[in-house]
C-alpha cells in the first residue's frame, strides 16, 4: 500500500514539476526567436502601443504604464515589470533601446532608476517597426490571463530583434546568453540568405564581425572560435576595455580608458582596481573615475619606467576590464519549442515570419480593398444613372429595395449610395472615384503577386530591409565594438616586471629565523652588529630565494615578504608549507645555471643541479631522497676543485669534487664512510693551492700541506689535523 502512495506522489511531482518548467521556459526566460522579446517585454511594448504613447506623443509616468501592464497583461510585481521597461530604455544595457526614458533610468555605474511614480516614458523610434501589420491581421491575439482583453502572440517585428538587442535568462534546466550584434550587418546577412538559401556560413559570415555591443570595448575572437559560436550557437570569447596613452609632463604618462566590457559595473570595476592597489598586485599609484556621459577612466602608473603596453596587459588579467563572454543562443522556435539555434537557422527563421506576417497582413489588406473596389463599383453606377436613383429614393418608400433590383446591386452597394452626400455627386468626384479604383486594382495586383509569387515577396522584403538600412538613426547603424580576429597572443605579465630591483641583504639566524635588510650590508657590520648569524646573502629583490630544509626539500620564496626594518626576524615556516620537524639548513639566492654540494648527516651527498627547482607552490620540490633517520647537512654553491669531508669520530677525507654525480635530484652517493652510530660533521670545497680552512676562537687556521689526507671518494679519511676546532667545523666564508 505504501510504494502505490509513493508511486502517486513521485508522478504528480514529475508532472506538476515539469509543468512549471515549462512555464518558466516559455512563459518567462527564453525569448521568441521571431521578434526577439519575452513575454514581459512584449507586454511592456504592446500597452504603450494601445496607451498611444509613439514617439513624438508626449511622455507618460512610468507608474501609468506598469499599471497598465500589470492589469491588462503580466499579472506579477510591479517592480519586476518595472526593471524590464527601465532596461528597455537603457543605452548602455540595450544595444537599440525601444523605449524612450525621461528621468533617471539608472546609470552604468549600477545606480537604480528612480521610482515610477517619478520617471516618464515613451516608446522610441524604432519601436514602430516592431507593429508592422498589428491591426492588418498580421498576427494571432490570444485572450490574457482573466479573458478581458486580447494580446499579441507576437509582435510583427521587421527588425531581427533576437540578435539585435540579444538577450539573457535562465529558465529550469537551460538558459541563453545571446550578445547583441548590429543593426546594418544583420541586415546585410539577411540580404544574402534570401538571394541564396544555400549559402555556407563562412560565405555569410564575411562581412559579419560579430557581436556589437552599447559600451563598445574590443572582442578578441580568433575565425575557429567566430565560427563556432554561429554554427552551434554556443561558444565565447574576451571582451576588453579600449584604451589610449595620455602623455604628461616630465616623461610620466597616464592610461585613460574609454570603453569598458558590456554589463560591467563602472564602480565595482574602480574598486576592485583601487583593492589590486593597495594589496600591491598591480604597479598603479591611483585610479580616478572623471566619466560624464563618456567613460573616463584614469590609470595612474607608479613610475614613468613602467611600460604601458605591459602594465594594461596585467590590469587585463587581474580585473574586469577584460572579461570572457559566454554565448547560449536558446530560443524558442515558433513561441513553442526551446531550441539552440546558429546564425542561419535565427535568421532563416525570422525570414520565414516575415514572410508569414507579409502574407496575412496582405491577405487583410486584399480583402479591404476588394470590399472598397465594390462600394467604388456602386459609386460609378450611381454617377451614370443620377438622376433615376435620385426619383427612386424620392418617390419609392424603399429605395434600397428598388435599387438593387433594378441595377443588380449588392447590398452594400445600394446602402453606400443611400448613405452618399449631395456634395460628392459632383463630376470631380466622379473623376477621383476612378482614379481611386484604378490605383487600388493596381495595388490588389500587387498583393495577389505577394501572397502567391515567393520571389516578389522576397523581393519584398529585401527591399525592406535596404529600407531600413537607410532610415535607422546613424547612431543605431554605426559599429561601436571592434572586433580583433589578429595576434591574439595570451602574453602571460606578471606584478613581478614591474618592481623596482633593490639590493637586499638576507640573514639566516641559529633558530632558522629570517630577516631583510636594504642594500648590500658590509660582512664586517654584519658579523660585529648582528647577532647568532649563521648565513647571510646579499641579492637583488627580482631574485627568489632558495630555503634548503633538513628534509632534503627546497623551498622557493619571494625575498619581498620577509620581515625588514625594525621587525623582528621571522621563521621560515610562515612562508611555506612545512613539517613541524624540518629545520632550515641553508639558503641560496635563485640564478641561472645555479649548482651547489649537498651533504647529509649519513655522508651521502652529490652535486645539485638547481635549474629546474623553482617553483610557485608553497610545498617546495624535493631535492635529496634521505633515508629513515637521515637529515640534509650543509649546502654551498662554491663547487672548487676538491671536497674536505669531516666526520664526527674525527676524520678527515679530501677528494676530487669531480667524483661526485651531477643530479637535479636522487638520493646522491657516499662522500665518506661513516660507521653505524657516527655521521658527517661538516664539508668544505676549496681549490688545492688554498688548502683547507677552520676556526679555533676568533682565528682562522689553513692548512695547505694536505697530500696526508687526500684518498678516494667513500673511504674512511685520517684523523684531523693537530690544533683543529673541537667542534669538527670548517670555515665557509660568506660572499
Amino acid at each position: 500500500m505504501t510504494n502505490n502512495v509513493q508511486y502517486f506522489v513521485d508522478d504528480i511531482l514529475a508532472q506538476k514539476y515539469l509543468s512549471y518548467a515549462v512555464s518558466t521556459i516559455i512563459s518567462r526566460s527564453l525569448p521568441d526567436v521571431r521578434d526577439g522579446l519575452k513575454p514581459v517585454h512584449r507586454r511592456i511594448i504592446y500597452s504603450m502601443y494601445q496607451l498611444k504613447l509613439h514617439n513624438g506623443s508626449p511622455f507618460k509616468k512610468s507608474a501609468r504604464i506598469v499599471g497598465d501592464v500589470m492589469g491588462k497583461f503580466h499579472p506579477h510585481g510591479d517592480q519586476a515589470i518595472y526593471d524590464s521597461l527601465v532596461r528597455l530604455a537603457q543605452d548602455f544595457s540595450t544595444r537599440a533601446p525601444l523605449i524612450e526614458g525621461q528621468g533617471n533610468f539608472g546609470n552604468i555605474d549600477g545606480d537604480n532608476a528612480a521610482a515610477m511614480r517619478y520617471t516618464e516614458a515613451r516608446l522610441d523610434l524604432i519601436s514602430n517597426y516592431f507593429f508592422d501589420g498589428i491591426e492588418e491581421d498580421a498576427v494571432d491575439f490570444i485572450e490574457n490571463y482573466d479573458g478581458q482583453n486580447l494580446e499579441p502572440v507576437v509582435l510583427p517585428s521587421k527588425l531581427p530583434n533576437i540578435l539585435l538587442n540579444g538577450a539573457a535568462g535562465i529558465a529550469v534546466g537551460m538558459a541563453t546568453n545571446i550578445p547583441p550584434h548590429n543593426l546594418l550587418e544583420l541586415n546585410k546577412a539577411l540580404i544574402k540568405l534570401i538571394k541564396k538559401p544555400s549559402i555556407t556560413l563562412s560565405n555569410l559570415l564575411k562581412d559579419f564581425q560579430g557581436p556589437d555591443f552599447p559600451t563598445g570595448g574590443e572582442i578578441l575572437m580568433t575565425s575557429s572560435e567566430k565560427k563556432e559560436i554561429y554554427k552551434n550557437g554556443r561558444g565565447s570569447f574576451t571582451v576588453r576595455s579600449r584604451w589610449k596613452k595620455e602623455d604628461l609632463k616630465n616623461g610620466m604618462y597616464q592610461i585613460i580608458i574609454t570603453e569598458i566590457p558590456y554589463q560591467i559595473n563602472k564602480a565595482r570595476l574602480i574598486e576592485q582596481l583601487a583593492n589590486l592597489i593597495n594589496n600591491k598586485k598591480i604597479p598603479l599609484d591611483d585610479v580616478l573615475d572623471e566619466s560624464d556621459e563618456q567613460i573616463r577612466i584614469i590609470l595612474k602608473p607608479r613610475n614613468r619606467n613602467i611600460e604601458a603596453e605591459k602594465l594594461v596587459k596585467l590590469c587585463f588579467k587581474l580585473s574586469d576590464l577584460s572579461t570572457r563572454y559566454s554565448c547560449n543562443f536558446n530560443v524558442l522556435e515558433n513561441g513553442i519549442l526551446p531550441k539552440q539555434l546558429g546564425l542561419k537557422d535565427i535568421l532563416y527563421n525570422f525570414i520565414t515570419y516575415r514572410q508569414i506576417t507579409i502574407k496575412r497582413k496582405s491577405l487583410f489588406n486584399k480583402e479591404k480593398i476588394s470590399k472598397r473596389l465594390r462600394i467604388l463599383d456602386g459609386y460609378l453606377i450611381a454617377y451614370k444613372y443620377l438622376d433615376a436613383i435620385i426619383k427612386i429614393i424620392r418617390k419609392k418608400d424603399d429605395p434600397k429595395k428598388e435599387i438593387i433590383k433594378k441595377y443588380k446591386l449588392s447590398e452594400i452597394q445600394a446602402e453606400a449610395i443611400l448613405n452618399m452626400r449631395l456634395g460628392s455627386l459632383k463630376k470631380l468626384d466622379e473623376r477621383s472615384t476612378k482614379k481611386e479604383i484604378t490605383d487600388l486594382k493596381g495595388e490588389l495586383n500587387y498583393l495577389n503577386k505577394l501572397i502567391k509569387n515567393k520571389n516578389i515577396l522576397e523581393k519584398h522584403i529585401t527591399d525592406e530591409l535596404k529600407e531600413i538600412n537607410e532610415e535607422i538613426d546613424e547612431k543605431i547603424i554605426a559599429r561601436r565594438t571592434k572586433i580583433n580576429s589578429e595576434n591574439i597572443t595570451d602574453v602571460e605579465v606578471n606584478i613581478d616586471e614591474f618592481h623596482e630591483v633593490e639590493k637586499m641583504t638576507i640573514i639566516l639566524t641559529k633558530d632558522g629565523f629570517l630577516k631583510t635588510f636594504k642594500d648590500h650590508i658590509e660582512d664586517e657590520k654584519i658579523n660585529n652588529n648582528i647577532h647568532n648569524v649563521v648565513s647571510y646573502k646579499k641579492i637583488l629583490s627580482n631574485q627568489k630565494l632558495l630555503l634548503f630544509v633538513s628534509s632534503g626539500r627546497v623551498y622557493t620564496i619571494d625575498p619581498n615578504v620577509l620581515p625588514t626594518g625594525k621587525s623582528s626576524p621571522k621563521s621560515f615556516i610562515f612562508f611555506v608549507e612545512s613539517s613541524s620537524n624540518e629545520k632550515l639548513i641553508g639558503i641560496l639566492p635563485y640564478e641561472d645555471d645555479l649548482k651547489c654540494v649537498v651533504a647529509s648527516k649519513f655522508g651521502k651527498g652529490f652535486i645539485a643541479d638547481l635549474s629546474e627547482i623553482q617553483t610557485s607552490q608553497k610545498k617546495g620540490k624535493q631535492l635529496f631522497n634521505l633515508k629513515s633517520g637521515d637529515q640534509l647537512l650543509n649546502i654551498t654553491n662554491k663547487i672548487n676543485t676538491h671536497i674536505a669531508c669531516v666526520a664526527k669520530n674525527s676524520k678527515l677525507l679530501i677528494f676530487k669534487t669531480k667524483d661526485l654525480p651531477v643530479l637535479k635530484r636522487g638520493g646522491g652517493v657516499q662522500l665518506q664512510k661513516i660507521k653505524k652510530g657516527e655521521s658527517l660533521s661538516d664539508i668544505q670545497t676549496f681549490n688545492l693551492s688554498d688548502g683547507i680552512t677552520w676556526k679555533i676562537g676568533s682565528q682562522l687556521r689553513n692548512e695547505t700541506d694536505i697530500d696526508f689526507w687526500i684518498g678516494k671518494r667513500s673511504q674512511v679519511g685520517k684523523k684531523v689535523p693537530k690544533r683543529f676546532n673541537k667542534y669538527l667545523k670548517l670555515y665557509d666564508e660568506e660572499s
